[in-house]
């Protein structure tokens, strides 16, 4: 096997597995925005409608972003950073509607990721 045979291999691999991960990454983020809306105070529903993913690729660099807001509510930060002793309307929901699910679920994703990925 010449060089060129083994970098173009090489090549290969790295493509396979950067679309592996970017298609596990959006798996990831969409599944953090499901357990998210679950746990997002309800009045209106605004909020809750206001979830979203974007997986943004550059290069070898995949990025999965879940937020809520989005220039459909101006209060998701707000809600999102209100004292834990508030009074929510529905049970289960509350502040950190976001950032506790990911903390829950961090190192999952991250071992899916790594899963996935494996060559």
């Amino acid at each position: 096997m010449a060089l060129n045979d083994v970098i173009r291999n090489l090549n290969a691999n790295i493509v396979a597995i950067n679309k592996k991960a970017e298609k596990q990454i959006e798996k990831c983020s969409q599944d953090l925005l499901r357990k998210a809306i679950d746990k997002t105070p309800m009045d209106t529903g605004a909020l809750r409608l206001s979830g979203a993913v974007d997986v943004e690729k550059k290069g070898l660099k995949t990025t999965g972003r879940v937020s809520f807001g989005g220039g459909q509510v101006d209060y998701a930060d707000i809600v999102h950073e209100m004292p834990n002793n508030v009074n929510w309307t529905e049970p289960g929901t509350g502040n950190k509607y976001l950032e506790n699910p990911l903390k829950e679920n961090a190192k999952r994703y991250l071992d899916s990721i790594k899963e996935a990925t494996k060559v």
